[in-house]
């Protein structure tokens, strides 16, 4: 890329050649909180099944394909494995037909039930965001949202949340490696482990707190706080009508079903 197509790059609305990647970051999120919360108020497998499905054709689309599945079968496991657990034991004794034996014992169909219930609404909610926050530069969310009337301050807030948790794991990389080199042990054991807890923690607090008034002399600088439309060298492209009718239906619709699931399922 030449230095003019990079400054070109700037003129043009930000994209990424991928339909869910491109769309607008305040129609997705909304797409994603309706579904979201669908499968938290139903809590019910079929609907949970239904969402995370909807989630893996979603994700299977975008280049981040490979990240999501890692981390959601990682989560699937670990979840799975305390879920049923956990459910398994605490209606181990539910009156009903057994649905299997467990060691000598009956496991009724209601635990079984239950269990689904759990695993398949974190996992439908879990991977619906999932698909958001894997394909959305938090960025253009903040940009997106003051260009629809979010105080600047709120969605500065937001943006140093998300970029506050990133750089810490960035800095506490970068302790840990320079407190080895300084001799203090930060590999080993979980005493050792343990012990290092303090040299590496306290370094990374009195810098995030030093980059805190980095940054808050930065947006002095570019006179943030000054009255008037705020400039941006990131432009995000204004919501199609399209999208804004794909998240209205998909509100439409997680309402109606939460109530229809409420009641028939």
């Amino acid at each position: 890329m030449t230095e003019q197509d990079f400054i070109e790059s700037f003129r043009r609305y930000q994209k990424k050649n991928n339909w869910w990647c491109d769309f607008h970051p305040v129609a997705k999120l909304v797409f994603c909180l309706a579904f979201g919360f669908m499968s938290l108020i139903v809590f019910k497998w079929q609907v949970g099944l239904a969402i995370f499905l909807l989630a893996g054709i979603i994700a299977v689309q975008t280049p981040a394909r490979k990240t999501y599945f890692v981390t959601l079968g990682v989560m699937f496991v670990v979840g799975c494995l305390f879920t049923v657990i956990v459910r398994l034991y605490v209606h181990m004794g539910d009156p009903g037909p057994a649905a299997f034996y467990l060691f000598g014992k009956a496991v009724p169909v209601s635990a079984v039930i239950s269990c689904l219930d759990l695993i398949f609404m974190i996992e439908g909610f879990l991977g619906i965001f999932m698909t958001f926050f894997l394909t959305t530069e938090m960025r253009d969310l903040c940009y997106s949202l003051e260009q629809i009337g979010m105080s600047p301050s709120a969605t500065f807030m937001v943006l140093s949340t998300f970029s506050g948790i990133a750089s810490i794991k960035e800095k506490l990389g970068c302790v840990r490696e320079s407190q080895r080199a300084r001799g203090i042990e930060t590999e080993g054991n979980l005493i050792v482990k343990i012990k290092s807890i303090l040299p590496v923690l306290f370094p990374v607090i009195i810098s995030s707190m030093t980059g805190v008034e980095d940054r808050t002399l930065a947006m002095d600088a570019r006179a943030f706080s000054a009255k008037g439309k705020h400039t941006a060298l990131r432009k995000v492209a204004p919501a199609k009508m399209s999208e804004k009718i794909i998240a209205g239906l998909a509100v439409v619709f997680c309402i109606a079903g939460s109530v229809a699931g409420r009641m028939y399922l």
